[in-house]
């Protein structure tokens, strides 16, 4: 059965303002290698997939920058009028799909996280793409700490399988962005994993079981074969695919992640991939410190940094950010207060 992979590549650009801005969002930019995180992405997935597989969805402004970016692409880009959360993107991407293939199994993927150990995760991957033949499956990251800016996925212990080499396990349901109480709560119980935003199911079962649980998005679906897509999105509701459909389902299956993950969501866990020096400060460009530590410092201009502690200092020609590392739950609204972010 055909294995396709589809990169989830929308975004505005505000979480990591003013290195990204309205039109060039986090998947355009190279921040963790020479190469921009949704080249990263499709490089990942290839020995998965096969590079003729792999297809992105995006606005249709942006379908020229991800050309640009992935070159190989041709016409398997499928093109949003405008960004309305995951939701939608999926369906949009599956009737494009279904008017391609008769049956498939397709993994959706965010063009924009880090994963480290690519090997293990492409062996992983794989080993989605097999349950995925019976069962809707989504990948878990074991939690580090009881963060409320994730969803969570409870799953059964008990109920473990060992599908190459890696464990699955029945999941008990969602969670999204619980409260730091609940989320404490959930890391001490153990039976918990964030939320990878990774899909993976056999084309035929997610219509079927998209038809059941969520008739309201699969009618949705079936409107975007007699209306123009455009009307379609100016009436639909923007949820992303978690709520609109997995958190409905009665039962699937989740994936230990057994690879290092960030959702690259904040400068913050930017700060937490990249390479420290001793003082656990991370700089690009010509920076000098002094008596300074746990600093993210990326810069165009000489840069001097005393005394500071655990701040994000981001400058580019669209502007110059300076806030504490942990204040970036701010950063999105102020940013939108703003205006246009040029």
């Amino acid at each position: 059965m055909r294995k396709i992979a589809v990169l989830m590549g929308g975004g505005k650009g505000t979480r990591f303002w003013p290195m990204s801005v309205e039109g060039r969002p986090k998947q355009f930019l190279s921040i963790v290698s020479e190469k921009s995180m949704i080249q990263q992405t499709a490089e990942r997935i290839k020995p998965v997939v096969g590079e003729e597989n792999i297809w992105v969805v995006t606005t249709s402004s942006m379908a020229e920058e991800v050309k640009k970016h992935l070159p190989f692409i041709g016409d398997r880009i499928i093109e949003e009028p405008f960004g309305k959360n995951t939701a939608p993107a999926v369906l949009l991407s599956m009737r494009r799909l279904l008017s391609h293939y008769d049956d498939f199994l397709v993994a959706f993927l965010p063009a924009d996280h880090f994963i480290e150990d690519e090997d293990v995760f492409a062996s992983q991957l794989g080993a989605c793409f097999e349950a995925a033949r019976e069962d809707i499956i989504t990948m878990g990251i074991p939690p580090t700490r009881p963060d409320t800016g994730y969803g969570y996925i409870k799953f059964e212990p008990s109920q473990e399988r060992t599908i190459k080499g890696f464990k699955f396990y029945r999941a008990l349901g969602f969670t999204e962005k619980p409260s730091l109480e609940r989320a404490a709560k959930f890391l001490q119980e153990g039976n918990y994993y964030w939320n990878s935003g990774i899909f993976v199911w056999n084309a035929k079962i997610f219509l079927q079981r998209l038809a059941k649980f969520s008739r309201e998005f699969y009618n949705i679906y079936e409107e975007m074969g007699r209306k123009k897509i455009e009307e379609v999105y100016q009436e639909v509701e923007a949820l992303p695919i978690d709520k609109a459909f997995m958190e409905k389902l009665p039962s699937f299956l989740v994936a230990r992640a057994e690879f290092r993950w960030s959702d690259l969501g904040s400068w913050h866990s930017l700060w937490e991939v990249l390479e420290k020096d001793p003082q656990g400060n991370v700089t690009k460009g010509d920076v000098i410190l002094h008596e300074a530590s746990g600093n993210l410092v990326l810069t165009t201009k000489k840069t001097v940094v005393i005394g500071a502690r655990d701040l994000a200092i981001v400058e580019t020609p669209h502007g110059l950010l300076v806030m504490s590392k942990d204040a970036s739950s701010h950063l999105k609204k102020i940013i939108e207060k703003g205006g246009k972010r040029k």
